[in-house]
């Protein structure tokens, strides 16, 4: 992944050079990015075997998206909109004993989900710096998220079930702001989403003595986001 990131600096690189002598932005722009997030789950509610689980551990895990946009630029404003994949790695764990007294103190649980969808943001920016080359802007807007639900997927430990299938909503919404930078058609974006709703619609469990339930297990969250880009304008 590291040089795959490095290959592409390196063509916007000799793509900023080449171009280096062109003027200022056309009214409209295109271009790709592609870059690393960390999801922030906020748990709501994380019920196992129908234990209310109150002390767990977060672990957001490195994801990675890959994004077309258009631009169109009104002087020092803009309105973009995206086309982008998107992986997101997430696990949660937990003590045993906190669903399970009879377990050992030291038996810990967890729960991994992957998350793949196209996700569609429409957003207004603003540049605080437009000089030359060189740039700075800020932008904010909405963010639709479709998830992909045949190829995103959930993986368990030490749970007390022989099957779990969790139905996530196929589509969900955020908020999502960041700045950028740039230097001439090469940019780094910061951006932070807040996501507005749990993306969780349920589970449905079949546990050792093959009993189902729709009841047993709850994970509701909603999903925040932070991610860095780097990309290059046509």
């Amino acid at each position: 992944m590291t040089r795959r990131v490095t290959a592409i600096f390196a063509l916007c690189l000799c793509c900023t050079i080449i171009q280096a002598k062109q003027k200022g932005p056309s009214l409209i722009n295109y271009g790709a990015k592609t870059g690393f997030s960390s999801a922030i789950y906020e748990v709501r509610d994380l019920v196992i075997a129908g234990v209310p689980i109150k002390e767990y551990m977060a672990k957001s895990e490195i994801s990675s998206f890959y994004t077309a946009f258009t631009r169109l630029n009104i002087k020092r404003h803009y309105i973009q909109t995206e086309a982008s994949y998107n992986i997101t790695n997430y696990s949660i764990d937990f003590n045993a004993i906190e669903w399970n007294p009879s377990a050992q103190p030291h038996e810990k649980s967890a729960i991994s989900t992957k998350i793949i969808g196209i996700e569609v943001p429409l957003y207004y920016g603003y540049h605080i710096v437009k000089e030359g080359p060189y740039g700075m802007s800020f932008f904010i807007g909405p963010k639709a998220k479709f998830t992909l639900t045949d190829y995103s997927m959930h993986n368990s430990e030490n749970i007390p079930y022989t099957y779990i299938s969790e139905s996530i909503n196929s589509l969900n919404f955020s908020l999502m702001t960041g700045f950028g930078v740039n230097i001439s058609r090469v940019f780094f974006d910061f951006a932070f989403e807040y996501g507005l709703h749990n993306i969780s619609k349920g589970f449905t469990t079949i546990d050792f003595e093959d009993n189902m339930s729709t009841q047993d297990m709850v994970f509701n969250r909603r999903k925040n986001v932070l991610s860095f880009s780097i990309g290059f304008m046509f």
